[in-house]
Parts: structure tokens; C-alpha cells; sequence
């Protein structure tokens, strides 16, 4: 039996010395894997671990042998902590007494003189280090080994070091170097003993019986590692004893009391789909799907081994509908047990939040089954549908219902969860390589994974979203691609990588033409080796959209004509400076109630107020004012459900203006008569094709000249959208209609965007998780080896999206006895040690202007004026977990606040404003 005076935690609580053995640790932390095993994992999941396996025939199913596996990993993970270099380790804020007290025990049971063990060089043998060294010296190969090593969330990145802590760091695993010492034999005993009690726990009766596994297989097995580690090292499910305490009398009871503390749903199995109609009609209310809708989900039907499935079609013929039914036959097919729902923004997850909400409440009641879900990005806190959701409930809710589990409201953890709404990062980050993200892919290989409006995702964020479709692909997760304007080349990309992933030979797969065509609608889908796809779609009659091209400089006088008519004004510029400009304009001209202003530069809040606002005004079954004027940047064209009568668009990438078009006259409504043309008025085209720094600087100039170029004076919706948006992007050269100059410029831009392309991809491998290997050849030892650490997950952000530095901080305004918010008088600054008032603080978040961050020195010395003042003014915020590393700034009574040379100042109407000092 293992040594009873081994520790794993140790602690001073309440003026009482507190203990767990390492034997209990690793009882409890075998239980959770057992339970993680049976009640956590998808049968996808178990599947896909045990297809990655090579294992002897021994009489047991290759689903026994796989769980054992991870029995074994449970057992020994913590191994490394049977060391002179642990065990003599001084606790982090434990009184002396603690620590004399547990090696005094361990010497009293046979280890000789432990309390004048050198620990000049016990920092060298970090016990996931140690314990990868010690199976290995078992025996134990890499493929398995490694997951002990990466139980801390990062492998180690290079086999040689298992050689150095041999040669080098002997006695920080056996207290002498002498292998005659008998306190080295003490050890050596000691680790042989857990290791003979996991082989003994898995039935590995031999170090051959241990089954080999591929590098994705261990990925997933380390994810699991890392979790069940987690759980059972959570004290609020399994607390620390008293110091005299050597051990749990009822082991069975610790677990399941612990376990129903934990766990709060059943994976969810849907076991036939039933009638697309009866689905659809149950789910949302239809009478009936239409084509498009029907089509995807048969194709999915149809598909023997569905993997990659890719649904262009027009903005507004329910896209999302289609996706949700596809992803139940999906879950069925693939025995996955949840979804992850992608977007490109922030204010896109908010809107997509409550529809998916909606139909998992359906699917719930249906099934009679409980489901977690959450919204993941920074600001989820502001969403009341999120927010208001019942927490942690009990297991015996036979009605169905949809909940949250606030175990996995941790950032590592968020993934974890079943069903997830929140931006594409999220999925992104899944080859980043960066501490734990063996949890995240856990987390995504339980899931469908669904990636909304692709064409928003730049060159930079495809090169990490192509990786990442590798990876679902060599897990066999299947994934759902929507999209209204995806050029050809990227469709091909998209399946490429994932069929790639599945270890297939591109150039050997078939193609079919209609594939690698302009067919517009289209549903491309693998069927294991095989590249599929549905057409056959009879579509309504197209929307003719006039395209009217004016000069920015006449833009005031254009509103103006426009305005004397009735109805709804929407005008989307590239800038927001450009927007407040000319929001203050119409303002003057108009009036104040004549304008609403929409745009990223609005405290978090504030933004939430007025979004919910334009969907009030503006949106499907609303009572519409008779005239308005809506003014914004690119947030409007990414899915919020806004109908203009007519709108005013800068240019701006093809692909992007067709969804900007996707907000005029989106709906069925009666208009004015003088709307009975949609049109589209397109301002900053010029015939020298010259455009303002601060376009190019958001848009590539080349792709900005083939826009102008192709943009015709009238569009048919659906029917023009592959034509157009393959015409810009399908970099054949433009040959007519274009002088000497103009046909050079257009050539010396394309050099430069080619350049810029294989910079950013240079870029983005650096960091960037290398392929996933199907040869059984590669473990996870360096896996995540980077340049420099990933320390936080906001870097993990900006890494994955190719954007400039910014700075969010928390916006309060100046009252005469405190703090507030800007939307109310109320003093928050009396309360601060109020848990919720923290709360409501903390959602006042504000991205600072670029020119405060944009170079390295700026964003220096903004950071050390904003360290600096929160020190001064703002320490006590330090002290709450919601405000904590938060950086704030107060607003005085003018709605005003200096730094780094600026004067920002904060406008309710416009946003943040700021001039040079």
C-alpha cells in the first residue's frame, strides 16, 4: 500500500492544519475520471480515443481498454509528487509548523533525514516533469507518458529533458544519487508502488498491454486528465481533512456527494430526428421549411460519415434554422452531445444567443432532458437572456429545461459546457498554442461545430480558422460553414483543410464541378472520402437593387433629398470618427431626434441600450417612425435584424457591401412609394482609384479597387452574388476599360496584397499549433513549444485576429460624493465591497482610441498613466474579484478625462470623442 503520509495539499484554515494525502488525491481524482468517462464524454468522443488507439487483442472491447487508459493516467498523474523535490516543498502561505510537521511523519515511516534534504536544484523537477520521467523510466512510452507531463496544461518541449532530470537531477527523485542509498531505494519502492496499483486499477498486466495513442487521441486524453485533476482538486467537492485525519472511511460517499455537486446534466441523445417538417414546425413555428432549409438537412441525412458541410446561400432564407435542425441529425449521426455556435462579434453572439436558446428549450421539453448552455466572449455578463437562466439545478427536472453549470463559468473551463453561443475566437484559439488547450479541444470534439458568416473573417483570422478545420477534421467533429459570399477559393480552402485533417490526399480526392463553380445556392459536404453537393433549389424571384453612385462630399445634401421623403435613412461608414462627424451634422441639421449613431466606441452598456433600440425602431414587426436617420460602422452589417428603406453605403469589399444590401428592405413591409426601387447610394469610389489612408487602412486597397471596378449599376439579389464577389477575389487580371496608369496602379497594389498575405501567414504560424499528425509517429512533447508564453487569454484574442493593440477600461462619471455610471446619479463608489456593485462596475467597459495604443511607446505610457491613476484613485478595486486587474478612469463633471496627451471625452449621443491636448 502506498506510503499513508505522502501529501498532495496541505493548508492553515481557520487556525487549523488541514491535509489530503497524495493516496487520497489520486483516489479521488480515479473516481472523477471514472465519472467523466461514463457521464461526460460523447459516444463520438469515446469513439474517436479509442480509433486512435493500437492495443493487443486481449479479450476486452477497445472501449474498455481506453477507459482503463485513462484509469491509469488518473492514478499516476500526480506520481511526480513522490519525490524528495515535493514532499519537502514549503507551502504558499503555510505557517513552518505545517511543513516540519508532514516531513517529521514522513521521516517517522522510513524516510531517513528528509528535513535537511537540498532543495537548491527541487525547481528543476516540477512534479508533471517528474512524473513524466518516472514512467518513462518505468517503461512507459512518449504517447503516454506525455499526457502525465502535460497535466499542467503544457508538455514539455523536448524529450531531452527526461534525459537531463536522469543525469542531472537524480536526487530530487530518490534524496541521494547513490542508487545503493537506501533512502534512493525508499523512493524507488515508494513510486513503484502507485505505479503497480494503477496497472493493477487499468489491468495493464504488462507495460506492452499499455495500448499505444496517436497525438490527437492523447490531446483529448490530456484535456480529460486535466479536467477530472481539476474537479478533485476543487475543495468546495472534495475538502481537505484534519492533519490526523490519515484517511476517508466512506470513499463511495466523498465521491458521490462530491459528484452531484458537480455534475448537473446528462449528455443529451437524440435518437431519430423525425419528420424535417414536424422539426422544423416544433422547433420555431414553421409550417414548413423551405428548399434551402429541407436541403441541408437531407444532405445531412444522406451522408453515411458527414464531416465538412458548407451552405451559401442569400441573407434572410434562414440560414441559422437550417443549421440547428442539421446540427440534431448531426448529434444523432455522430453521437456528439452538444453545439458550439460561432460568430465574428461580440453584438452577432448576443443576437444568435436567445434564437439558439429558443430552440434548445424546444429540444429540451422534447426530450425531457435538462442542457447547459452559455454565451462566451468579455461582455456575456451584459446579456440578460444569459444572465437570467436558472443556475445549477438538480438532476430530477423530468419536464426538459435549458440551465447554466457555473463550474464552467471559468475561463478555461466555458468550453467545456455543452451547448455554446459566442464569437469565432473561441474556435480560433483551438490552434493557438497556449497553456490548457488540451481543454479546449476536449471541449470542441463533444460538440457540432457551427461557423457563421465567413466572408467576415479576414486572410490573418483564415489561416488559424484553415488549422483549426484541420484539427476537426482529424477528430471527425463535423462541422457546419454558413455563409451569403464565399468565392469560390475559399469554399475550396474550407474543405481542403478539413479533408486534409482527415489524413486524405487532396489532389487524389474527386472534386465535382458544380464544387468548384459559381453555383449559387450551394450545400458542398464530405461524405467520408467523398465531396458531395445538393443545387437543385428553385429560389423566389430576385430583389433588383439600384446602385447609385455619389461623391462623399456631397453626402449631407444626399441625406437631405432623401430625408424629405418618409422612411428609414441607414448609412454605414468605415470609420467611426467619420460616423460621429456626421452624426453631429445631421444633428444640426436635423435635429436630435432626427438621428440614432450606432459603433464600437460606446461604453458597453450603452452600446447594448442602443442596439436593442435600432431593433425596436427598425426591425421586423415594429412600429417604424416615419422618418429616421441611423448612422453607423460595420457593426450594423453583421446580424442585426435592421430593415432600411434605404441606405448610404462607403465603399468597401464586395462581399461586404451584398450583406450591407442585406439590410435594405430585408422584410415584406409597405413603403413609401418613392421606395418602390431598393437603392443603394455607394460613396469614396473616385476614377482615379485612389482611396483615404484611413479606408486602406481597414481594407485591402486592391480588393477596394476590384470592388469599385465590378460594382455594377444594379444588382439581383440572390442571383448576382457569386458572380460579383468571385470576380473580385478570383485575382484574375483586369485587362479592359482601364488606361496605362490606372492598369499599373492596379498591379503594384496586387504585388503589395500578395506580399502582405505571405507576411501575415508567416505571422500567423508562429504561434499557430502545428498539423495534426495521423502516423501514430508524433506525441504532444513540444507540441505547445512558442517563442514566448500566451500568459493571458486577451493576448490569446489578438494573437488569432490580425488587429492592433487596444485598451478597454472601465468609464465612470465624476459625481459630487463618488462615482457612478453614466446612465444614472447613483454612487457606486460607497459600496465597492459589494459583490454586485463591483458587478455593475465592471460592465462599464470602453475601448480607448487606437492613437492611444497604436505604437509601442503610446501604448506604454498609456498604460503606465492608467496604472498609475487607478493606484492613486481607484486601489480599493483591487480587493474585488470582478474589478480585479481592471483598469478604470472617472470622467469629471464635463464628461471629461486627460491622457497620454489627449482629452477624451465621453458624449451619450456620439461616444467617446478625443482631441489632441
Amino acid at each position: 500500500m502506498i506510503n499513508k503520509f505522502l501529501w498532495a495539499k496541505k493548508e492553515k484554515k481557520r487556525g487549523l492544519f488541514k491535509w489530503l494525502s497524495l493516496r487520497q488525491h489520486l483516489e479521488d481524482t480515479k473516481n472523477v475520471m471514472n465519472g467523466l468517462w461514463e457521464h461526460f464524454l460523447s459516444a463520438g468522443q469515446k469513439k474517436f480515443i479509442v480509433d486512435s488507439m493500437i492495443f493487443e487483442n486481449n479479450g476486452k472491447s477497445g472501449e474498455e481498454i481506453a477507459k482503463n487508459l485513462s484509469i491509469f493516467l488518473a492514478i499516476t498523474h500526480d506520481i511526480g509528487k513522490c519525490t524528495p523535490a515535493f514532499q519537502t516543498m514549503e507551502g504558499y502561505s503555510n505557517p513552518r509548523d505545517l511543513d516540519d510537521y508532514l516531513v517529521e511523519r514522513l521521516e517517522s515511516s522510513g524516510f531517513y533525514d528528509l528535513k535537511n534534504f537540498d532543495r537548491v536544484t527541487a525547481n528543476k523537477s516540477h512534479h508533471a516533469l517528474a512524473g513524466q520521467s518516472i514512467l518513462s523510466w518505468f517503461g512507459v512510452k512518449d504517447d503516454v507518458g506525455s499526457i502525465i507531463g502535460g497535466h499542467h496544461g503544457k508538455p514539455i518541449d523536448s524529450k531531452g529533458l527526461i534525459e537531463v532530470q536522469k543525469n542531472s537531477y537524480g536526487a530530487n527523485y530518490f534524496q541521494v544519487e547513490n542508487q545503493d542509498n537506501s533512502a534512493h531505494k525508499k523512493w524507488k519502492e515508494e513510486q513503484k508502488k502507485i505505479f503497480d496499483w494503477a496497472m493493477e486499477e487499468a489491468e495493464f498486466f504488462s507495460i506492452e498491454e499499455i495500448p499505444k495513442i496517436s497525438q490527437e487521441g492523447a490531446f483529448i486524453l490530456s484535456g480529460l486528465l486535466i479536467m477530472a485533476d481539476w474537479i478533485a482538486s476543487n475543495e468546495e467537492y472534495f475538502p481537505l481533512i484534519g492533519i490526523e485525519a490519515l484517511e476517508i472511511e466512506d470513499q463511495i460517499c466523498r465521491f458521490k456527494e462530491a459528484w452531484f455537486k458537480w455534475y448537473k446534466n446528462d449528455c443529451i441523445e437524440i435518437n431519430n430526428l423525425g419528420g424535417i417538417n414536424d422539426v422544423f414546425n416544433n422547433r420555431f413555428g414553421f409550417d414548413s421549411p423551405n428548399e434551402i432549409q429541407k436541403g441541408l438537412v437531407e444532405a445531412v441525412e444522406e451522408a453515411q460519415e458527414p464531416g465538412i458541410i458548407i451552405l451559401e446561400a442569400p441573407m434572410g432564407i434562414g440560414k441559422t434554422e437550417a443549421a440547428l435542425v442539421a446540427t440534431e441529425e448531426l448529434i444523432y449521426k455522430t453521437n456528439r452531445s452538444g453545439l458550439f455556435f460561432g460568430l465574428p462579434t461580440q453584438a452577432t453572439s448576443n443576437g444568435m444567443f436567445s434564437r439558439v436558446e429558443n430552440w434548445l428549450e424546444n429540444l429540451s421539453r422534447e426530450l425531457s432532458t435538462s442542457t447547459s448552455i452559455r454565451l462566451v466572449h468579455s461582455k456575456a455578463a451584459l446579456n440578460e437572456d444569459f444572465t437570467s437562466l436558472a443556475k445549477n439545478i438538480d438532476l430530477d427536472n423530468n419536464e426538459g429545461s435549458v440551465i447554466t453549470n457555473e463550474w464552467f463559468s471559468g475561463r478555461k473551463q466555458t468550453v467545456l459546457d455543452d451547448f455554446i453561443v459566442g464569437t469565432v475566437d473561441q474556435f480560433l484559439l483551438t490552434t493557438l498554442k497556449q497553456k490548457h488547450l488540451a481543454l479546449r479541444h476536449l471541449g470542441f470534439t463533444k460538440k457540432v461545430v457551427v461557423i457563421d458568416e465567413v466572408h467576415a473573417y479576414d486572410i490573418y483570422m483564415m489561416q488559424y480558422l484553415n488549422q483549426a478545420l484541420r484539427w476537426m477534421g482529424a477528430y471527425k467533429v463535423p462541422v457546419i460553414i454558413l455563409s451569403a459570399t464565399l468565392p469560390i477559393n475559399r469554399r475550396m480552402e474550407l474543405i481542403e483543410n478539413y479533408m486534409r485533417g482527415r489524413g486524405l490526399k487532396w489532389k487524389k480526392l474527386k472534386k465535382p464541378d458544380e464544387v468548384i463553380s459559381a453555383v449559387y445556392p450551394l450545400i458542398s459536404y464530405t461524405d467520408g472520402d467523398e465531396i458531395k453537393f445538393k443545387n437543385d433549389f428553385i429560389l423566389s424571384a430576385d430583389k433588383e437593387v439600384k446602385v447609385i453612385r455619389e461623391d462623399k462630399k456631397n453626402l449631407i445634401d444626399l441625406i437631405s433629398k432623401l430625408y424629405e421623403n418618409e422612411g428609414i435613412i441607414g448609412i454605414i461608414l468605415n470609420t467611426v470618427r467619420d460616423s460621429q462627424d456626421l452624426a453631429k451634422e445631421c444633428q444640426e441639421k436635423f435635429g436630435a431626434d432626427a438621428i440614432e449613431l450606432l459603433h464600437s466606441n460606446f461604453i458597453a452598456t450603452d452600446r447594448v441600450q442602443r442596439e436593442n433600440l435600432l431593433l425596436s425602431l427598425v426591425s421586423k414587426n415594429t412600429d417604424r417612425p416615419k422618418r429616421k436617420i441611423i448612422i453607423g460602422t460595420q457593426v450594423i452589417e453583421q446580424s442585426l435584424d435592421l430593415d432600411f428603406d434605404v441606405m448610404i453605403s462607403e465603399l468597401c469589399p464586395i462581399d461586404l457591401l451584398i450583406q450591407r444590401i442585406g439590410r435594405l428592405q430585408r422584410h415584406e413591409i409597405d413603403r413609401a412609394d418613392c421606395y418602390e426601387i431598393p437603392t443603394i447610394y455607394v460613396v469614396g469610389t473616385n476614377d482615379e482609384f485612389k482611396y483615404e489612408e484611413k479606408a486602406k487602412a481597414i481594407y485591402d486597397e486592391y480588393i477596394l479597387m476590384r470592388s469599385q471596378y465590378f460594382l455594377p449599376d444594379r444588382i439581383k439579389i440572390p442571383e448576382d452574388i457569386p458572380t460579383l464577389v468571385n470576380k473580385v477575389y478570383e485575382d484574375k487580371d483586369i485587362e479592359i476599360n482601364l488606361n496605362d496608369e490606372l492598369l499599373s496602379l492596379m498591379k503594384e497594389s496586387c504585388k503589395k496584397r500578395k506580399a502582405e498575405l505571405s507576411n501575415k501567414e508567416q505571422r500567423a504560424k508562429t504561434f499557430r499549433l502545428d498539423k495534426p499528425d495521423t502516423t501514430f509517429k508524433k506525441t504532444l512533447i513540444g507540441l505547445l513549444d512558442t517563442p514566448v508564453p500566451i500568459d493571458t487569454e486577451e493576448i490569446g484574442y489578438a494573437r488569432v485576429r490580425d488587429i492592433e493593440d487596444t485598451i478597454e477600461v472601465i468609464a465612470l462619471k465624476k459625481l459630487p460624493e463618488g462615482y457612478g455610471s453614466f446612465a444614472d446619479c447613483i454612487d457606486l463608489s460607497k459600496d465597492i465591497d459589494n459583490p454586485s456593485t463591483a458587478k455593475i462596475i465592471a460592465r462599464e467597459t470602453l475601448r480607448l482610441p487606437l492613437v492611444l495604443s497604436r505604437y509601442p511607446k503610446a501604448f506604454e505610457q498609456t498604460i503606465k498613466e492608467l496604472e498609475d491613476y487607478n493606484k492613486k484613485y481607484l486601489l480599493n478595486w483591487q480587493r474585488q474579484t470582478w474589478l480585479r486587474g481592471s483598469l478604470g478612469i472617472i470622467f469629471d463633471e464635463d464628461n471629461t478625462f486627460v491622457l497620454n496627451g489627449y482629452k477624451l471625452i465621453y458624449d451619450n449621443k456620439f461616444g467617446l470623442l478625443y482631441e489632441r491636448m
